[in-house]
């Protein structure tokens, strides 16, 4: 099982790609952090997710946002990041855990704020997280899927809003479906695209 690569984790979104090599190469330099994925998004966006211990990433997510200035678009540091987060960005795995009859969903414009949901959600209530997209096929929004008993889903929910509203995040969206249909699970076994293979 791919192993957490420390208690912090921090993500930066730059609106375009020059910019966004320049600070991954300014928060490398800075401090002893593993950079975690990195690439370009839809709307040539740049996206960097980097993790390790405390002190280092808050060094280097720091020195990121004074190199990347009026380029940053968004962005999250979390110095306690709940354990499956980093794991989920980087495999893509989808994971069906068995108890539970109820979904919810999350989308946010841009995933460092959909990250920073997701992170409340899953620390406050007992639910499994089944699926997190940033920004592949989805015009660079992000999406989560939850899963779990219908209370407790209703209250990652809850938790996830209200961190939307504290970010004063202006374009999400969420949703609980209680006992989901047959279809609706199978639907997100197999991920949540359209094209099973990516297409642009």
């Amino acid at each position: 099982m791919m192993q957490s690569p420390g208690p912090a984790l921090a993500m930066l979104l730059l609106g375009e790609v020059p910019p966004g090599l320049r600070v991954l190469d300014a928060l490398a330099k800075e401090a002893e952090v593993e950079v975690l994925q990195t690439g370009t998004i839809h709307c040539g966006r740049y996206l960097i997710l980097f993790g390790g211990e405390v002190g280092p990433v808050e060094r280097s997510w720091r020195r990121a946002l004074d190199t990347a200035g009026s380029h940053v678009v968004d962005e999250v540091l979390l110095p306690h990041a709940e354990a499956r987060l980093a794991q989920a960005v980087r495999t893509g795995v989808i994971r069906w855990p068995a108890p539970g009859d109820t979904l919810g969903i999350l989308q946010a414009a841009t995933p460092p704020v959909l990250v920073r949901a997701v992170d409340a959600a899953l620390k406050g209530a007992l639910v499994d997280l089944v699926e997190l997209r940033v920004g592949d096929g989805l015009g660079g929004k992000a999406i989560a899927s939850l899963w779990g008993e219908t209370h407790d889903v209703e209250a990652a929910i809850d938790l996830a809003r209200a961190s939307f509203e504290k970010a004063g995040a202006q374009d999400f969206s969420t949703a609980v479906i209680p006992r989901a249909d047959p279809a609706v699970r199978e639907a997100l076994g197999s991920g949540s695209r359209f094209f099973r293979e990516f297409r642009g």
